[in-house]
């Protein structure tokens, strides 16, 4: 029998889809046959507790509150290499000095990253201590940060051909990049039929069928995107339309989306944070959400054209530029220009056909097992 390679995945919360990316490698190596053990971490467990609320709420906070900001901030950091002072060294030696200490102790064989931070807050470290564990990132938007860059780094995978063109661009040579796509969960890589499975859901099987994603913190203004489509719907009598809205962790939100009055074309089913996300996509003809790169990834490979609204500045936007760009959605200005596109969509099928079609030229349901076996041929060749 052969080896069993030990890989840690290692996430951070900033935002949920760093988390969803490391158990979409998680859970795929659980099921492919490769001489692969993994363990899922947050870097964040092993930090101060106070330390970790405050990293995880002030990223939301930022993006839900001064989006603006975040943009600013988000392009500022983009200009020069990261380096770090010398009270964010001293600070980092105290937030991660477990975290330093058990990934010594674990002795794994590989490192994979779904965020920057578990490799640059210890990188200089882990060179110090002469740690020869390669480590690998595996990216979570389009656009690749310039805090992602970092010399400790064996190989970077990457969503797109332009994701390595911009990695390039800042000096990463091309042997260190690999277009794999970003990792999702297995059950988006297989396309169900969308009658069968709004029967399941309880749904209208004929009916043209809208999902609307908050976020999975429930971040946005969906109650007035809601109300508008509402609006809209209303509108086009001679339709039905199944509209699905998933509110995320709001309860508040939940509550108001759930005492709306609906048109009488309109069946509408309205959820909290939901574990079968890939269902509600097979079900649906178009999806109304920001453009974060585990939910545009996991569109695409479901063949669910997006209508994006409020990305958040920096990576959102380059994520909804090039889902554009390639054809596979639209981005709305504001709610008034939502409503028109999506009348588009709903009165000239062949805008939805050509956008269906666009999407697979976006798909990488394959890509969690693609960088697994990238980091196992990898290790067999460094025996």
């Amino acid at each position: 029998m052969s080896k069993k390679y030990y890989v840690l995945i290692i996430s951070c919360t900033g935002g949920s889809g760093h988390i969803r990316a490391a158990e979409a490698l998680h859970k795929t190596a659980q099921l492919l046959n490769l001489p692969i053990q993994t363990e899922h971490y947050n870097i964040l467990d092993f930090t101060p507790k106070f330390f970790k609320n405050l990293y995880a709420k002030t990223y939301i906070n930022l993006v839900r509150l001064t989006p603006n900001f975040w943009g600013y901030f988000y392009d500022k950091l983009e200009l020069k290499n990261y380096s770090k002072n010398h009270l964010i060294k001293f600070f980092d030696k105290i937030n991660y000095k477990k975290y330093l200490q058990t990934i010594i102790k674990l002795k794994p064989d590989a490192i994979i990253c779904t965020h920057f931070l578990p490799y640059v807050s210890i990188s200089e470290e882990l060179r110090k201590e002469k740690f020869n564990v390669p480590i690998f990132a595996a990216t979570t938007d389009f656009d690749i940060h310039t805090m992602w860059i970092d010399p400790i780094v064996e190989k970077y995978f990457v969503y797109h051909e332009e994701s390595k063109k911009r990695l390039v661009f800042k000096g990463i040579t091309e042997n260190k990049i690999s277009i794999t796509g970003i990792p999702i969960l297995p059950e988006f890589n297989k396309n169900l039929n969308k009658k069968s499975i709004r029967k399941k859901l309880s749904l209208e099987p004929d009916n043209f069928t809208i999902l609307v994603l908050s976020g999975g913190f429930g971040v946005g203004k969906i109650s007035n995107i809601v109300k508008h489509i509402n609006n809209q719907l209303q509108k086009i009598e001679r339709r039905k339309f199944n509209l699905l809205v998933v509110c995320g962790k709001n309860k508040k939100l939940m509550n108001k989306i759930s005492k709306m009055d609906y048109p009488f074309n309109v069946k509408a089913k309205i959820f909290s944070f939901v574990e079968n996300i890939h269902d509600l996509m097979d079900a649906s003809n178009i999806l109304i959400s920001k453009s974060g790169g585990l939910t545009s990834s996991e569109a695409m490979a479901k063949g669910l054209p997006m209508l994006i609204i409020d990305p958040i500045p920096g990576q959102e936007v380059q994520n909804a530029n090039l889902i554009t760009q390639a054809g596979a959605g639209w981005k709305a200005i504001n709610v008034k220009d939502l409503c028109y596109r999506l009348n588009q969509v709903i009165e000239k099928p062949e805008i939805l056909k050509y956008a269906v079609r666009a999407t697979k030229n976006l798909a990488r349901g394959d890509a969690a097992e693609n960088i697994l076996k990238e980091v196992v041929w990898y290790l067999k060749k460094s025996k």
